[in-house]
């Protein structure tokens, strides 16, 4: 048995497994479903924040970059997974492009946290005053 044998038997049964809705190769889960929610609502909560001018911005913007942060720190874990899974499968130019795009959330995931770890801190200074 050749490599291209056991390979198109591979590419194969990994089309024939592919069950569930899915957007394009995407395949929609409940967890993405969710965290897909989250983030908007999210970024929701962030841009009222952004408009809404009394004394509790402040506050509503730490809680805002505090839920977009932990929405994205789940993301880039998710990444992680599917970096794995492509890498298993022999598919490392996936593989690469998910790491790369899992670091970016990633990054921004603490951006967001130490937006939110900023605010907080802009907050208690301001309560004495």
């Amino acid at each position: 048995m050749s490599a291209r044998t056991s390979g198109g038997r591979r590419s194969q049964a990994r089309a024939t497994h592919r069950s569930g809705p899915h957007v394009g190769p995407v395949a929609v889960t409940p967890i993405r479903v969710t965290l897909l929610i989250a983030l908007i609502g999210g970024f929701g909560f962030l841009g009222y924040a952004v408009i809404v001018r009394d004394q509790l911005q402040v506050p509503l913007l730490a809680t805002g970059f505090a839920v977009v942060g932990i929405v994205l720190g789940a993301m880039a874990i998710l990444a992680v997974n599917g970096v794995l899974k492509a890498g298993r499968d022999g598919r490392d130019g996936l593989a690469v492009i998910t790491a790369v795009v899992g670091g970016l959330i990633a990054v921004a995931a603490l951006l967001s946290l130490a937006g939110a770890v900023i605010m907080g801190l802009i907050w208690t200074g301001t309560q004495g005053a």
